[in-house]
Formats: structure tokens, C-alpha cells, sequence
């Protein structure tokens, strides 16, 4: 997996910026990461299963921490104990947050590979047909299929999306036959078929893929907002999403 954008790696923020201590945690918080990363927004802020602390969701997906009235907020893992174990629920909240995107996706906007015979597990990846690990991922396509599992591809151009590999993206999804336009993408074959009238979900696929935290394809999730991972095989797909599941 190669990244395309740059991701909140901070562990601690302070807001120092002049006149902020009046103004309210939004504001605050909004014009701190329009100096220390301007690329980044404030979706929404919430209470925290800590008394005294808010939840500070931002438009990458990831969530930051801070109180009212203080000075900082911090990044990290709000974990809880829970018995003899330790609970992430910052992980918790992502993955609400994940599989809630992922079950708003229209059907109709994904190029799907059913599973054979019954469906056994379902999975979204987001793909780019420049990336070798996708032709890779993308090789074991029948063997993925035959083991239960139905694909739905999501579209991310990993040089942006006003870019040639965009537009060829957005001509395969508007393709007669989408399925067979993305297999001879893969193969290396020239694109042949007829551009049907299509408003290609590329640019919407490219905005999740950046709100879901996603740094480069393909990357895998299951339909619980678990993050799976990026190339896998038929066998490690099963493996994830099982073992995934036990951890949760």
C-alpha cells in the first residue's frame, strides 16, 4: 500500500493561538488545525465516555479529545477496562463510524463480484488499477468468489482525482459492462467498450476513502467498519474477518 495524503500524526496540540481561550472548542480546535493541519475540518463534537471530556470527530474520521476549558486537546486511544482486559473504544466509535459509510454505499455505484453459490462473506475495496498490489488482489478474483466471497470495488485514484488515472476510472464505472471494463484494466487490456450516461462515482468514492482514513490501495473492510487491511488472499481475507470478529 503506497500512501496518497498526509494523516493526523500528532499526540498533542496545544492552542496557543491568541484570543482563543473566549472562543468555543469548535472555534478553537477549527482555527488550531488551520495553522497545524489546514487540510483537516471539525465534523462534529460530542460527549466521551469520560466525564469532563469531549469527543472531537475531524474529516479524516479520526477523533481527537478535549475539555471546555482547557487549553489542549490530545490524540490517542480512549481505551476502558473491562474485566481483566483493556477496550479500545476510540476503535469502537471509528468503526461505527466506518460501517455506517460503508451500508449508505449505492449498490449501483460499485462494481461487484458476487460470491458462488451462497454468500458467506461480503467485503468493500477500494481499488486503482495503476496499483500492483490491486492487480494482484484482483487475480484471485474467482478463487474469492468460489470461497464465499462477494466484492464490491469502490473507485480511489491514488494521484488525486483530477488525474488521467481518475478519468480512466470514471470510464470503466460508466462502462456497458462494467465488470468485464475493470477485469481488462487489470489484464492490461485497452479500454473498447461503450461510455454509457453515467455520473461516475469516483470523486464521492475518492472524499470516503479520505473521510474513512484510507492511505492506499487496495484496503479492505467489512461491512462492520472493520479495516481488514490492504493486500490479501482469498485465505487471509476469511482469516481477518474471522479473527477480527473474535477481538470485538
Amino acid at each position: 500500500m503506497r500512501p496518497y495524503h498526509s494523516i493526523l500524526n500528532v499526540l498533542f496540540i496545544a492552542l496557543v493561538l491568541p484570543g482563543l481561550a473566549t472562543a468555543d472548542l469548535r472555534e478553537r480546535v477549527a482555527e488550531a488545525l488551520a495553522v497545524t493541519n489546514p487540510n483537516l475540518s471539525v465534523e462534529s463534537i460530542s460527549d466521551s465516555p469520560v466525564e469532563g471530556i469531549k469527543e472531537i470527530k475531524l474529516s479524516n474520521g479520526k477523533f481527537i479529545y478535549g475539555s471546555p476549558d482547557s487549553d489542549h486537546v490530545f490524540s490517542g486511544r480512549l481505551m476502558v477496562f473491562s474485566d481483566d482486559t483493556l477496550v479500545d473504544l476510540t476503535e469502537r466509535r471509528e468503526k461505527e463510524d466506518r460501517a455506517e459509510m460503508l451500508q449508505a454505499v449505492n449498490p449501483g455505484t460499485t462494481i461487484t463480484y458476487p460470491a458462488n453459490g451462497e454468500e458467506k462473506y461480503e467485503i468493500y475495496v477500494f481499488t486503482d488499477t495503476t496499483c500492483p498490489y490491486c492487480k494482484k488482489f484482483h487475480a484471485h478474483m474467482d478463487e474469492m468468489n468460489q470461497q464465499g466471497i462477494t466484492v464490491h470495488y469502490l473507485a480511489l485514484p491514488r494521484s488525486g482525482i483530477n488525474t488521467p488515472v481518475a478519468h480512466d476510472l470514471a470510464k470503466i464505472w460508466c462502462a456497458e459492462d462494467p465488470q468485464a471494463a475493470l477485469d481488462d484494466a487489470f489484464a492490461g487490456q485497452p479500454f473498447t467498450q461503450k461510455v454509457m450516461p453515467c455520473r461516475a462515482p469516483v470523486a464521492d468514492q475518492y472524499e470516503m476513502a479520505q473521510t474513512l482514513g484510507v492511505s492506499g490501495t487496495p484496503s479492505v473492510f467489512s461491512p462492520d467498519g472493520r479495516n481488514l487491511g490492504g493486500y490479501m488472499s482469498p485465505k487471509e481475507v476469511i482469516a481477518g474477518i474471522k479473527d477480527t470478529a473474535s477481538m470485538n
